[in-house]
C-alpha cells in the first residue's frame, strides 16, 4: 500500500535533534520533507562529530529522505520563500527561540495568512509561554531544570544526565504525535491548528513517578543508580566478566532467582521475603547475589537466568547492540548510502504496522541539495532561481 503520509509536504525549518527527529518520524511515514538550512553550515547537526566525509554523526542519525534547500532568512527574499514554499505545505514546523519566529515575520500568523488550514508545530525549550520562554536550552540543560538529573546517577559526584538524548528525542515523538492528530482532525473539519511540544513539558512528563513519591513521602527520591526505588533485585551487578541487569519485580520471581543461584533459603530470609523487606535491605542482598555471579560468566547467567523465565540483560555496548541477534530478527536496522562514502546502518522507526510500516525513504541529503528543484516546485522562474543564488539567498 501507498506509504501513510504519501502527499502530505512538511517545510521543516528545525535543527539538530528535537526537531529533525520529528520530520524524520514524518518522512518515514511517507511524508516530503524539505528541509530549509542555514546558508553556509547548514543544520548544526552537520558540525557535530564525529565526522565521516562530509557527514556529521548527529545529521546522518536524523536527516534520512528528506530534501535540503539553504536560505539566507535575514534577508527578506529568503523570508519570501519560506512563506511561498509554505503556501503548498501541510505542516510548518520550527524550533526557533521563543519570540525569534515572530522577529523574522514567520511565525503563526504570518503563516497562516499564505495557507490558512496548515499545521503549525513550535518546538522550543521551555514551551510556548511563561517567564522563561525567550530562554535557550537544550536536553541536559532541561535535565536538570526538570529534576531528571538528580535521579540519575549513583548519587556520588556531580549530577549526571542520561548518555542519551532522552528529552530531545521524546519531544520529537511528541510532537510528530501531535501533528498527525493535528492532520486527522484537518481531515475531518478542514481547520488547521498549531501543534506545541517542549522539552520542559516533556522532562515533567517523564518525572511523574518521582513527582508523585514526593506528594506521598514528603521527601525527594535520591539517585540510586542502576536500581529501583520500589523493586529489590532490580538493577546492574558484576559477573565474572562484565556486568548483567536483573529485574526481580515480585516474590514468586525471587524464589525463581533463588533457586537459580542455589540460594532457596534467601527466599525465606525475613531481611528479603517480601519486597518491602528486600527493598529495605538490598545491600545486603545484593552483596549476597554478587557474591555468586562473579563465579562465572554473564553468557553462563544469562542462558540460566532465561531457563528459570527470570527477567535479565547483559549490559552492551553500542558495538553488541548492532550485533544483537534479536535486533536482526526483528529487522531494526536499514542500511543508508551516503554520498561519496561507505553505507551505514540507521534504526528502523520502533513501530510496526502491518498495512503501512514506516520505512526510510531515502539517504540524509547533501547541504542544498535539493534547492532548484525545490524552488522549481515552488513556481519560481529560471531567471528568478539564478537571481535567488546570485544574490546569496540560496547556495
Amino acid at each position: 500500500m501507498a506509504p501513510l503520509l504519501q502527499g502530505v509536504r512538511v517545510l521543516d525549518l528545525s535543527t539538530i535533534v528535537a526537531g529533525p527527529t520529528a520530520s524524520m518520524i514524518l518522512s518515514d511515514f511517507g511524508a516530503d520533507v524539505i528541509k530549509v538550512e542555514r546558508i553556509g553550515g547548514g543544520d548544526d547537526g552537520r558540525a557535530m562529530g564525529p565526522h565521516r566525509g562530509e557527514w556529521g554523526a548527529y545529521f546522518v542519525a536524523l536527516n534520512r529522505g528528506k530534501r535540503s534547500i539553504t536560505l539566507d532568512l535575514a534577508k527578506v527574499e529568503g523570508r519570501e520563500v519560506v512563506l511561498r514554499l509554505a503556501s503548498s505545505c501541510d505542516v510548518f514546523l520550527e524550533n526557533f527561540r521563543g519570540g525569534k519566529a515572530a522577529a523574522l515575520g514567520l511565525d503563526e500568523p504570518v503563516v497562516r495568512a499564505r495557507k490558512p488550514d496548515i499545521i503549525y508545530a513550535s518546538l522550543s525549550a521551555y514551551g510556548p509561554s511563561g517567564p522563561d520562554y525567550t530562554k535557550p536550552g537544550y536536553d541536559a540543560v532541561l535535565q536538570g531544570r526538570t529534576g531528571i538529573m538528580s535521579v540519575t546517577g549513583s548519587g556520588e559526584g556531580h549530577p549526571m544526565r542520561t548518555g542519551v538524548s532522552i528529552l530531545d528525542v521524546t519531544t520529537g515523538v511528541w510532537m510528530a504525535l501531535g501533528i498527525l492528530a493535528a492532520l486527522l482532525e484537518r481531515r475531518r473539519s478542514g481547520k488547521g491548528q498549531r501543534v506545541d511540544a517542549s522539552l520542559f513539558q516533556t522532562g515533567i512528563m517523564f518525572m511523574s513517578y518521582h513527582l508523585v513519591y514526593r506528594q506521598f513521602l514528603g521527601l525527594d527520591p535520591q539517585p540510586q543508580g542502576a536500581r529501583h526505588k520500589a523493586f529489590a533485585p532490580y538493577g546492574s551487578l558484576p559477573t565474572g566478566d562484565g556486568q548483567i541487569m536483573l529485574g526481580i519485580s515480585g516474590d514468586r520471581a525471587f524464589y525463581r532467582l533463588c533457586s537459580a543461584l542455589g540460594h532457596e533459603e534467601w527466599a525465606t530470609d525475613p531481611r528479603f521475603r517480601t519486597n518491602r523487606d528486600r527493598v529495605a535491605n538490598v545491600d545486603q542482598l545484593e552483596n549476597l547475589i554478587a557474591g555468586v555471579l562473579r563465579t562465572q560468566p554473564t553468557s553462563h547467567w544469562v542462558d540460566l537466568f532465561d531457563e528459570h523465565d527470570i527477567a535479565n540483560d547483559p549490559i552492551q555496548s553500542p558495538g553488541q547492540v548492532l550485533e544483537d541477534p534479536q535486533a536482526a530478527a526483528l529487522g531494526l536496522f536499514t542500511q543508508i548510502n551516503l554520498a561519496g562514502e561507505q553505507p551505514i546502518v540507521l534504526p528502523r522507526l520502533p513501530i510496526g504496522l502491518s498495512l503501512t510500516p514506516p520505512a526510510p525513504q531515502g539517504p540524509p541529503p547533501s547541504i542544498g541539495q535539493h534547492g532548484r528543484v525545490i524552488l522549481e516546485e515552488a513556481g519560481y522562474s529560471g531567471a528568478e532561481i539564478e537571481e535567488l543564488f546570485r544574490a546569496g539567498v540560496c547556495s
